[in-house]
């Protein structure tokens, strides 16, 4: 699955009278790691295809045909490539509030108002609480659409910052995420031999993790991914063993920060990493989150990369994060760029 970079909450459906909208429960979409209402007439229009026991209804985003997904798991996805989704929601409208606007509506009052003196009058005066301010409501994380089996760089360990992410803004977004390292290797596994990204070690122990995951997730689709070595261990896996993978599993592939030059080392030293991206097969769709400061992207910075894609059969995109270096989402430089981290923080869980 992938999620779209360039994104308007705008959807063309049909509008409804305001005085309808006003009771209708709330319809919000997943962006940036928090829900986001829809406009009242869209609202409005998916609560009617709700109302009328609909599984799905159609909507234009952007000139792109989306499919709004009713039932559980309910999701928006592109019509086009199902695996390009995000999480919604609906929250009943607060039962007051929706009777008084149903009855503003059905039966507008055609009583004088009291005077103003009179309400004063007979209006008791507030009692003092003493009771402590309610805690705020926490954002509840939707269901888990999809899961992200991620492989962590050579040192065996997802940095500190990128796990954190995963952790609270990609369960916002409704994404499961299962870590290698957070499953010990078992027997004829490892984690990693960095000698050989696709050794059997190394892939046994992707496969055993992606078993776990499809067992606690065993409707969702799975989705492979990594950082530095750990994208070439991915690749492999998926080239080379992806009917040992469940079936679940998408022929896709999110990596972030993948490692194409070692660092203060001539452009092409070691032809085995490139290998990777140009041995996946056609129907292969890739996604590489790759940072611009990145400092295994070569002499060239990130057109090496750039170029090496364009040559890639499997479909393949670079993403550029702004001031981004290796250990997504670790950055520099970004007040010259003027944004802070928490802007690209939301870069990278968009992407």
């Amino acid at each position: 699955f992938f999620f779209p970079l360039a994104y308007s909450r705008r959807l063309l459906l049909p509008a409804r009278p305001e005085a309808l909208m006003a009771a209708q429960p709330e319809w919000s979409v997943m962006l940036g790691g928090q829900y986001e209402p829809y406009d009242a007439p869209t609202a409005s229009a998916i609560e009617e295809a709700f109302q009328r026991g609909d599984e799905e209804v159609q909507a234009t985003i952007d000139g792109k045909l989306y499919v709004i997904v009713l039932k559980p798991p309910m999701k928006q996805q592109l019509s086009s490539d199902p695996t390009r989704q995000r999480a919604i929601q609906r929250q009943p409208a607060p039962a007051n509030e929706a009777a008084a606007s149903a009855t503003a509506v059905a039966s507008p009052s055609t009583e004088a108002p009291a005077p103003a003196s009179a309400a004063v009058a007979e209006a008791p005066a507030p009692a003092a609480s003493t009771e402590a301010p309610a805690p705020k409501r926490q954002r509840e994380s939707p269901p888990p659409f999809a899961v992200l089996i991620f492989a962590p760089g050579a040192g065996g360990q997802t940095a500190k910052a990128m796990r954190a992410l995963q952790d609270s803004a990609l369960e916002r977004e409704g994404v499961a995420v299962f870590r290698c390292d957070d499953h010990p290797p078992g027997p004829n596994e490892a984690r990693w031999i960095k000698s050989s990204a696709g050794c059997a070690k190394n892939v046994a122990h992707v496969l055993a993790v992606a078993r776990r995951a499809a067992a606690a997730h065993p409707t969702l689709p799975l989705l492979l991914g990594g950082a530095s070595f750990g994208n070439r261990v991915v690749c492999e896996v998926l080239r080379s063993h992806r009917a040992e993978l469940p079936s679940r599993a998408c022929n896709a592939l999110l990596l972030c920060g993948f490692p194409l030059n070692p660092p203060d080392k001539a452009e092409g030293a070691d032809q085995k990493r490139p290998a990777h991206l140009l041995a996946l097969p056609a129907g292969v769709r890739v996604r590489l989150l790759q940072g611009g400061k990145d400092e295994f992207n070569g002499p060239r910075g990130i057109l090496a990369l750039n170029e090496l894609v364009a040559q890639m059969a499997a479909t393949a995109e670079v993403v550029e994060v702004p001031g981004g270096q290796h250990t997504l989402p670790a950055a520099k430089g970004l007040k010259q760029l003027n944004w802070t981290q928490a802007q690209l923080n939301t870069f990278v869980v968009d992407a």
